[in-house]
């Protein structure tokens, strides 16, 4: 049976597919996505939203509800700490000095950093797909696909076990860090081995009579029997064991259950501790960026594309990028808005960014440089560390910036307006409401004008009649666009719908130059400088 044709067929449903089937949601493209699994995992795996990603979701308009589900994530304490002992029972907490100075740098944001595990948050996503008239197809499996020049044509094994073909204008891999769509398509990719190999033992035990009310993040455990980590889910019954194992000396497949439970025993330090294991996999440290993150038609995102160590939590937080960086170009490209060039834009910017989130997380492997402790051995390793904000907010992006012919670092120290950086947040009072600058950018383009708008308006609406591109216009206090980002009077930035600014006073915009830049961004002609 052949179905309709679907502009977009999404394979994957965890966190990026999901955040990747919401964003196409809001762009107004339809879709269908599929994923083998019948439920969510209950491995918790991410455990935290980054800020970026809280911006991600307060634009889709999910942040009340994610923060109110977070509301009940911790059953006691609070998220944070970390211990380093021979089990939890004797470990001693390490001094976060460091570490909270830099998460106290963090750029003027409308949202903050929430604790929420993978596995909880998943199925809010996908409720919120499926009440905004998203098809989703949990069960179903892409089994075997096909391309041409004109998309992407599908064979899916529905939940009966029958089979049925989709036809699709896109296909987004969304399929995890084994992605059978990227290793059937032959693409290739950097990769560096593993460091370190664990089984991943998810139980119920309840530590809060151990803990008296001292919850922590992670706590490494350095005993003579089990080395390994303990991660919180919920600061009480719930916790994640990762027992280290020796790969030339035995296999997960070794590790029975009663072992795990020993295991676990050990690590808390509680020989007669009562626990039930709830799920376990095995993991280990190695890393990989496809070198490709689009073939033709077929566009990778998440663990598809890059792999790492989930030390910073920069996994799951850059897919999530990921997506907010592809979709609207994938809708600009199906709606007819954009050339190929924007598409291709999506690798160049997104692949670098993989590659610093790599670097970071291999740089964590020692426990105490994961925390900015500063130890006789990793002095090297400390001046390489980026601090979360820089990481994840203060990327530059060059490729489709209309820039002027000068080198543009990777990293911006602050978020000031520049060209190929987010936006600067800065609270707006409109009437009866506060939205922040965020607030106003998307679905489509944005210009936000230092002081009277008049020209920029005009300019504006000719661009629009002139290349289809949805352009919204608004005037801000010269006072705050000059304060937050160096924005003099009668200028403007232009912002595009993933917030980051294709164009600003740093790159020569103008008003009779919009249409030109709108342009050169869609794909529609070649990038080029406005200035040299």
């Amino acid at each position: 049976m052949t179905t309709a044709d679907v502009p977009v067929l999404v394979a994957g449903g965890g966190l990026v597919g999901l955040t990747a089937a919401l964003l196409l949601e809001y762009h107004g493209v339809p879709y269908v996505l599929v994923e083998r699994r019948t439920t969510a995992s209950v491995l918790p795996r991410s455990r935290g939203l980054h800020t970026r990603s809280g911006e991600v979701f307060r634009q889709l308009g999910l942040e009340q509800r994610i923060a109110d589900t977070a509301r009940f994530a911790l059953k006691a304490g609070r998220f944070g700490g970390a211990r380093t002992g021979e089990s939890v029972a004797t470990a001693a907490a390490l001094n976060l000095q460091s570490l909270l100075a830099g998460l106290a740098d963090q750029d003027p944001s409308p949202s903050q950093f929430v604790f929420l595990p993978q596995a909880q948050l998943e199925p809010v996503l996908a409720a919120t797909a499926r009440e905004r008239g998203g098809d989703l197809r949990f069960g179903t499996e892409l089994v075997e696909f096909e391309q041409d020049t004109d998309g992407v044509t599908a064979v899916l094994r529905e939940p009966s076990g029958a089979r049925s073909v989709l036809r699709s204008g896109y296909l987004i891999a969304a399929d995890g860090a084994g992605s059978p769509i990227r290793r059937a398509l032959g693409i290739t990719g950097t990769e560096l081995p593993p460091t370190h190999h664990y089984l991943n033992v998810f139980a119920r035990t309840d530590l809060t009579g151990l803990l008296d009310g001292r919850g922590f993040s992670q706590c490494e455990i350095t005993g003579p029997q089990v080395r390994g980590l303990v991660l919180s889910k919920n600061n009480t019954d719930e916790w994640s064991f990762h027992i280290e194992y020796d790969p030339a000396a035995e296999s997960p497949a070794d590790w029975s259950d009663e072992r795990c439970l020993a295991a676990v025993r050990t690590m808390v330090g509680i020989p007669d501790l009562r626990v039930e294991i709830l799920a376990r996999s095995a993991w280990d440290t190695s890393t990989f960026v496809a070198d490709e993150y689009r073939r033709d038609r077929v566009l990778l995102v998440g663990d598809a594309a890059h792999r790492h160590a989930p030390w910073g939590g920069y996994g799951g937080n850059t897919g999530i990028a990921d997506a907010h960086n592809l979709i609207w170009k994938l809708a600009a490209a199906v709606q007819g808005t954009a050339g190929p060039e924007l598409l291709d834009s999506y690798a160049a910017e997104r692949r670098p960014r993989a590659v610093v989130a790599v670097e970071q997380a291999r740089l964590a492997t020692d426990f105490r440089t994961r925390y900015g402790i500063a130890t006789p051995e990793n002095a090297a390793d400390l001046t390489r560390k980026l601090d979360m904000a820089t990481v994840m907010s203060r990327y530059r992006y060059t490729s489709t910036a209309v820039l002027p012919t000068v080198e543009a670092t990777p990293h911006v120290p602050i978020l000031g307006g520049q060209t190929g950086t987010r936006v600067p947040h800065w609270w707006i009072d409109a009437g009866p409401w506060t939205l922040s600058t965020l607030d106003l950018c998307g679905p489509g383009f944005t210009l936000l004008v230092s002081g009277p708008a008049g020209a920029w308006r005009e300019a504006a609406g000719a661009a629009q009649r002139a290349t289809g591109i949805e352009l919204a216009v608004h005037a801000l206090p010269t006072s705050d666009c000059t304060e937050h980002a160096n924005v003099p009077a009668g200028e403007a930035l232009l912002v595009r719908p993933d917030h980051h600014i294709a164009a600003g006073p740093d790159s020569g915009l103008t008003p009779a130059a919009l249409g030109e830049v709108l342009e050169s961004i869609s794909g529609r002609m070649p990038t080029r400088p406005l200035v040299s």
